[in-house]
């Protein structure tokens, strides 16, 4: 089990972290297209059975798939959550009226404009400015 407790932000923290996750997640975004190509090159060697010949782009694909994984690490340590790489969705852990919930922010979103449930996802982001909070 994880040791370390359990961060909780504000709103005023997580907008101040967003431009370090914002920079993570664009690196990230960016690999992940990267990695599609060799992804394709590394199937084909494996369907044919050349793994061990020493490939480039093999050992590019793994190396990718580290540096998303150090990406994700990255942006965890700071107490976030990320939910999704291809979407590139972040949540906030955030009390709001007494309760644990997620803020929520999505690549290329200017701001972090969400909140949703724990257990209600993406699909369940309400307004911030909803209830007139801010």
């Amino acid at each position: 089990m994880d040791s370390m407790p359990k961060r909780f932000f504000t709103l005023e923290e997580a907008r101040e972290a967003l431009p370090r996750i914002r920079e993570l997640m664009q690196q990230m975004v960016t690999m992940v297209v990267d990695l599609e190509e060799a992804k394709q090159h590394v199937k084909v060697l494996a369907e044919k059975g050349e793994m061990n010949t020493g490939s480039a782009i093999g050992t590019l694909y793994i190396e990718g798939l580290a540096a998303i994984s150090d990406h994700v690490a990255a942006i965890q340590e700071t107490g976030c959550i990320v939910k999704s790489i291809d979407e590139g969705l972040v949540d906030f852990p955030h009390i709001r009226e007494g309760r644990e919930v997620y803020l929520c922010w999505k690549h290329g979103e200017p701001d972090i404009r969400y909140w949703h449930e724990v257990d209600a996802g993406f699909a369940g982001r309400t307004p911030l400015d909803h209830d007139g909070s801010s």
